[in-house]
This record gives structure tokens, C-alpha cells and sequence, in this order.
């Protein structure tokens, strides 16, 4: 695994822009509105998700199989290919690259063969998670609030972040709508204990520059037990090194997904979900 996001094939040749993406799905715009295919997404991400779950793998793996899914995506149309097994196979080499091998049949290592040809064998990819974890430690977040968090991270990949932002600012919007949601006045009242030169290390891979990082050398074994206050959570959201507008944006596209979602749950009780597959899928 890459030691730094920007330096990855993650951070140097798959961060698309909002425009390229949508280039990416003039085939299948043809047929279906861009919310059918946001929930074309869901679905697809649903069923690697459950794929997972069956397979007992770890959350990361899932992750990595559905990131690797809509990267596939960006280079092929789902009127072209057969997307359950695509589904299958991303699995696969997900459990695979992250250790985690499971058998697979001929007809799923054919595909394999083809998905990491369109990737350009760029198989490397970095997730919000272990920024959150840096993050959540620096501010000194309630365990509650750092699982709602990485419950808003999973339900990112729902969506196309994983292909337009940087995984640290992800993480940084997800741990930022749930104190929103919950109301930022708390942490006014949080100790911070001062971390190791391990746990800063661990910030500046994670991508992200806190307030244990900023200290830097600073830190000693003397102070180890320091426990400055986060006065302001707002002012230690701008100390952070992400651009706000980006935090913006992932923010208003997670709420407007728990809106769709909503929507799609309805179309999957009505089988409307599956008129609307059989009608991007059509041949």
C-alpha cells in the first residue's frame, strides 16, 4: 500500500471531476435520468455490500470492491456489460488485494482479467476510514459519534465521492455532519490527550493535518499527559488542511442520497427498480 494518498495511483489518476464523470455516462444518460442511475448505483452497491456480508469480510474489503466497481464505470456502460458479475468479480479482487482471498469460478477469473485491464492495474485505494480514526482521536470524539460517522462513510460509497474527493475530506465531512446533526456545543467541553510521534505520523499518511499533528515535535514524553481544550469546534474544523467548499458539497450530497434513498427503497417494494434495470440493461 502507497505510503501517501498523493502520490497513489488513488490520488494521481483517479480523482475525476464532476464533468468528466458525466462524460464517462453519456451511454447509459441515453437511456436513464442521472437520479435513475444514482439509484442504479445504490442497487449495485447494496448487492456487494450483501455479497460481503455473506462472505463475512471486513468493511474495508467491501469498500475496495465497490470503489474498484465504480471505476470499472467510468471506462465501460452498463448497457455494454454485465454488471452482477462485474459486482462478483470486483468482490473477488477486492478480498484479494486486501489478503483476504476466497475461491472464485473460470468465468469470474476471465472477468477479473478484463476489469483490471480498464483500471490500468491501478489496484491501489485509500478510504475515509483511517483519516476519521485520526481525526476522531485529535478532537477526542465519543465513540457513538465516531460509528455514525463511519456509518455516513459506508453509505458514501452509494455515491460517486470515491471517484471525485480525496478519502481525508471525506472523512472530515462525515465526522462534521454528525456533530452537526448532534450539535458541535458538546466538544466545547472535550479534553484532548496529547498523542505520540506514532499517532502523528499516522495523521500526515491519513492525509489530514490536526491539531496533535500541527504540536509536531513539540511533543515529548514529558507532556504526554497535556490535555488542551478544543475551544472552538468550528475553528478547529478551519484548522484542519481541507477546502470547506468540498466539505460543503459532501455534505449536501449525503443528505440529498438519504433523500433518493428513500425514494429507491419505495421503487424496490413497487418493483420499479427493476422495470428500471431491465430498461438501462436492455440489450
Amino acid at each position: 500500500m502507497a505510503a501517501n494518498f498523493w502520490t497513489s495511483t488513488h490520488g494521481m489518476h483517479w480523482l475525476l471531476s464532476r464533468h468528466a464523470l458525466a462524460e464517462c455516462r453519456k451511454v447509459d444518460l441515453k437511456v436513464v435520468t442521472e437520479q435513475e442511475l444514482i439509484k442504479v448505483n445504490i442497487w449495485f452497491a447494496q448487492i456487494i455490500t450483501e455479497l460481503g456480508r455473506k462472505l463475512s469480510v471486513r468493511q474495508v474489503i467491501i469498500a475496495t470492491a465497490i470503489t474498484y466497481f465504480k471505476r470499472f464505470y467510468t471506462r465501460n456502460s452498463f448497457r455494454n456489460t454485465e454488471p452482477n458479475l462485474v459486482a462478483a468479480t470486483c468482490m473477488y479482487l477486492a478480498c484479494k488485494i486486501e489478503e483476504s482471498p476466497h475461491h472464485i469460478k473460470t468465468v469470474i477469473a476471465e472477468m477479473k482479467a478484463i476489469i483490471i485491464e480498464e483500471l490500468e492495474f491501478n489496484m491501489i485505494v485509500f478510504h475515509p476510514y483511517r483519516s476519521l480514526m485520526t481525526l476522531a482521536q485529535d478532537l477526542g470524539t465519543k465513540n457513538d459519534d465516531v460509528q455514525w460517522a463511519w456509518y455516513i462513510i459506508n453509505d458514501s460509497y452509494r455515491t460517486d465521492m470515491c471517484l471525485l474527493y480525496p478519502p481525508h475530506v471525506i472523512a472530515t465531512a462525515a465526522l462534521y455532519l454528525q456533530i452537526a446533526l448532534k450539535g458541535g456545543a458538546q466538544y466545547g467541553d472535550y479534553s484532548l490527550t496529547s498523542t505520540t510521534s506514532n499517532a502523528n505520523n499516522s495523521g500526515a499518511a491519513a492525509g489530514v493535518t490536526t491539531r496533535n499533528a500541527r504540536r509536531g515535535a513539540g511533543n515529548n514524553a514529558g507532556n504526554v499527559n497535556e490535555t488542551p481544550k478544543v475551544k472552538d469546534i468550528r475553528l478547529w474544523f478551519a484548522q484542519l488542511n481541507v477546502d470547506s467548499e468540498q466539505i460543503i458539497d459532501i455534505v449536501q450530497e449525503i443528505i440529498s442520497l438519504y433523500e433518493l434513498w428513500n425514494e429507491y427503497s419505495e421503487e424496490v417494494k413497487s418493483n420499479g427498480l427493476h422495470e428500471l434495470l431491465s430498461r438501462l440493461l436492455n440489450k
